[in-house]
C-alpha cells in the first residue's frame, strides 16, 4: 500500500532537495572555478566540471583522444579542435584565444565535450620597444615558429580592440599623443591560420617634442610639401637622380617656414636672431644664420677685414636681407694666405671663440644647444664644385672629399651642397659655376641665396691658395682666401652649426613673423 504525501511532507522533501542541489552546485563551482566558462553573448550559461568531458589527442595526427586528468585549459601544445567538440543539446563551443579557454552559448544547462588536437603553435616570446617619440612607437616580435611557418602579425595599441596586420615582425604606430602610455598586444598566426599567444606590454610616448623628430614626423608630409625632400635616393620626385642620398631632410625653395629663433627669449624675435632651417641630418638640426653676421657677434680681430661690405665690393642689388650693406661686415677665409682651415683665425677666432662668447652673453643655454661637430674640410677641385651639379660636389665635399680631412668644433660654415641643395629641384642639374646657378631661376628659388658674396667652408683641394664661396650673382666660385692686390676675398659670413639631438620645441610654426622656439630637454 503507498502511503500518500501530506502537503506538509512534500514542502520538507522539495526544501531538502533544494538544499542538496545548492551543496552540489556550490562544491562544483569552488572545485572547478578555473573552468569556468564565460561569454557576452545573453543567452549563455555557465560551464562546470559536471557537464564538460575535455578530450586531448594522445599525439600529433593520431586521431586518437583521452579523457584529460588536468582541471586547467591546455596553454601550449594543443588547439581546439571546433568540428568535433560539441553539446548534446545543442551549445555552442568556441575558443577564447584571448583568455585561452571554452566559451559556450546555450539556452539551457548542457552536456559538452571539448576535443584538444596536439599542435605546436606559433609562440610570442618577446616584444620590444624602439625609436620612442612624442608621437610613435616601434615594436618588435620575437617569436618562434610551430608546426607550421608564421604568415602574418597583428598588432594593436588599444588593448586588442582593434589590430593592424604586418607582413613583417616590426610595426610602427604614428599619431600617437604626446605622454601618452598605450596598451599594446600582439599576436601571430600560422600558414594554417592558427593564431599564437597574445602578448601584451605598455609603453609611453615621450612628453617632449623633440625638434628633429618634428620636422621629420610632423612637418614633413612627402617631397615639396612645406618645401621640404627626403634624400633617400627613392626617385621620389623630380631630378631624383641629383639627390643626395643620406636620407637627410632638406628644405628647399624660394622662402620655406624654416625660421628658428636662437639667442632670443623675447615675444618678438629679433631679426639678427633669427636662422633657418637647412635640414635634419641623423637626429641633429642644422642651421644657419637668416641675415649675414656683423662683427658685434664675430669681433673685429682674427680674420676680420672692415665693418662695410661696400669698402671693398660694390652696392648689390640683388641683397635680400634688411640691413643697409655699409654695415654689414667682411672677414678674410684666412690670413694666412693657405687655405686649411684649422689654421683660419675665421674658424678659431671669429667663429669658434668670440661667436660663442657673444652667446654666452646672452645665456649659456644657447651655447649649450649646439652640437660639437667634425666638419669636413678636405675640399674638392673646380671642376667637381664649381663646374658640377649638387649631386658631384656633395660626393666630393662631403661623401669622399680629396683628403679626409676634418675639423672638430662648433660653429662652421655652409657646405657648398647646403647652398645647392636650398634651390628648388629644378635647378638640381644644372652647374653650380657661372652659367647655372646665377640664374634668375636658381637665385629667386632658393631661400639660402642672399644677395651678396659668402664663404663657404670648403677649400679648394687643387690649389693651396683659394676657398669657394657664393657670389652675389648666385653661381658658386672660388678665390684667394686673403684677396689677392688688395681686390676681394673679403666676403661675408653666416654661422652655420648643428643642434643637439635633444633640443626640444616649445612653439613656433616656422614662419619668419612666429618662427620655431626652441630649448634643451
Amino acid at each position: 500500500m503507498v502511503k500518500k504525501l501530506t502537503v506538509k511532507g512534500i514542502i520538507i522533501f522539495l526544501l531538502i532537495l533544494v538544499i542538496i542541489l545548492l551543496g552540489w552546485g556550490i562544491n562544483i563551482s569552488k572545485k572547478y572555478n578555473n573552468l569556468i566558462a564565460s561569454t557576452t553573448e545573453s543567452n549563455a550559461v555557465k560551464l562546470n566540471n559536471n557537464a564538460l568531458t575535455m578530450m586531448l589527442e594522445t599525439d600529433v595526427n593520431s586521431n586518437e583522444y583521452e579523457v584529460a586528468t588536468s582541471n586547467e585549459w591546455p596553454q601550449e601544445g594543443y588547439i581546439f579542435n571546433a568540428e568535433m567538440s560539441a553539446c548534446e543539446r545543442g551549445g555552442k563551443l568556441s575558443w577564447d584565444s584571448e583568455n585561452n579557454r571554452v566559451v559556450m552559448a546555450s539556452g539551457s544547462a548542457d552536456k559538452c565535450y571539448v576535443y584538444f588536437d596536439k599542435y605546436t603553435t606559433v609562440k610570442i616570446t618577446n616584444v620590444t620597444t624602439s625609436n620612442i617619440t612624442n608621437n610613435s612607437i616601434t615594436l618588435t616580435v620575437e617569436a618562434t615558429a610551430g608546426e607550421s611557418q608564421i604568415a602574418t602579425y597583428y598588432f594593436s595599441n588599444n588593448d586588442g580592440l582593434n589590430y593592424e596586420k604586418s607582413s613583417t615582425n616590426t610595426y610602427t604606430f604614428n599619431n600617437l599623443t604626446m605622454g601618452t602610455e598605450y596598451n599594446f598586444r600582439v599576436y601571430a598566426v600560422d600558414t594554417n591560420g592558427i593564431s599564437s599567444n597574445v602578448y601584451a606590454l605598455n609603453e609611453t610616448t615621450l612628453s617632449t617634442i623633440y625638434f628633429a623628430d618634428y620636422i621629420k614626423n610632423v612637418v614633413y608630409t612627402g617631397d615639396g610639401n612645406e618645401g621640404i625632400y627626403y634624400h633617400d635616393g627613392s626617385g621620389t620626385y623630380t631630378n631624383a637622380a641629383q639627390e643626395a642620398g643620406d636620407n637627410s631632410y632638406r628644405y628647399a625653395g624660394a622662402n620655406p617656414n624654416n625660421y628658428v629663433c636662437f639667442g632670443s627669449d623675447e615675444a618678438t624675435c629679433p631679426e639678427d636672431n633669427l636662422y633657418r632651417i637647412i635640414g635634419v641630418f641623423g637626429d641633429q638640426i642644422k642651421l644657419i644664420k637668416h641675415d649675414y653676421v656683423n662683427s658685434n657677434m664675430l669681433g673685429t680681430d682674427g680674420d676680420f677685414y672692415n665693418s662695410s661690405y661696400l669698402s671693398k665690393n660694390s652696392t648689390s642689388d640683388y641683397y635680400k636681407g634688411s640691413q643697409d650693406q655699409s654695415d654689414v661686415s667682411i672677414y678674410y677665409w684666412s690670413r694666412t694666405g693657405i687655405n686649411t682651415w684649422s689654421e683660419s683665425q675665421l674658424n678659431m677666432v671669429n667663429l669658434n671663440t668670440n661667436y660663442l662668447n657673444y652667446l654666452n652673453g646672452i645665456n649659456t643655454k644657447w651655447n649649450d644647444m649646439i652640437e660639437m661637430t667634425s666638419w669636413i674640410v678636405g675640399g674638392a677641385s673646380d671642376a667637381n664644385i664649381s663646374s658640377s651639379p649638387v649631386k658631384i660636389a656633395c660626393m666630393i665635399e662631403i661623401v669622399s672629399p680629396v683628403e679626409n680631412i676634418t675639423y672638430d668644433a662648433k660653429i662652421g660654415l655652409m657646405y657648398v651642397s647646403d647652398y645647392g641643395y636650398a634651390a628648388s629641384p629644378e635647378n638640381w642639374t644644372t652647374i653650380l659655376g657661372y652659367g647655372g646657378y646665377n640664374n634668375s631661376t636658381a637665385t629667386s628659388n632658393n631661400w639660402m641665396y642672399m644677395g651678396l658674396s659668402e664663404w663657404t667652408i670648403s677649400r679648394k683641394s687643387d690649389d693651396t691658395y683659394e676657398a669657394f664661396f657664393v657670389g652675389y650673382g648666385g653661381d658658386v666660385s672660388s678665390y684667394n682666401v686673403e684677396g689677392v692686390m688688395d681686390m676681394y676675398g673679403y666676403f661675408t659670413v653666416r654661422p652655420t652649426f648643428y643642434l643637439k639631438s635633444n633640443v626640444a620645441l616649445t612653439s613656433g610654426n616656422g614662419t619668419s613673423t612666429n618662427p620655431f622656439r626652441i630649448e634643451l630637454a
